[in-house]
């Protein structure tokens, strides 16, 4: 589990320098683009420390291949579950808006004719 922490930390990090050096390209509202932007962030957070927090207490329930053989107080296992299940919509909402704007952007500069 604390291997699956530390990757997602790295991957994360990696994905959030591609999507600030590609927002520009971003065609949305802003209010939008700021909910996606912070959905991202605060999804893959989420993410890692919900995967921290099961490394750190032996919590398996919501991420059984990752966890097989540990498990923790049910109350902590339900923490840690809502944590990744909640950190991993918020984040896939925020992916889903961004590449929304990035392929409406794509469609706006594509030449009519």
């Amino acid at each position: 589990m604390a291997l699956s922490a530390h990757l997602t930390a790295v991957q994360s990090g990696m994905a959030l320098m591609i999507v600030g050096v590609v927002w520009s390209a971003v065609t949305l509202r802003p209010r939008t683009g700021a909910g996606a932007r912070w959905a991202i962030i605060i999804g893959m957070y989420g993410l890692w420390m919900g995967l921290t927090l099961a490394a750190a207490t032996g919590a398996s329930k919501g991420l059984p291949i990752a966890g097989a053989g540990h498990s923790a107080d049910a109350t902590v296992e339900q923490f840690v579950s809502a944590i990744v299940l909640g950190s991993s919509g918020l984040m896939t909402l925020g992916w889903i808006v961004f590449l929304a704007g990035l392929i409406r952007s794509g469609r706006a500069s594509t030449p009519s004719g």
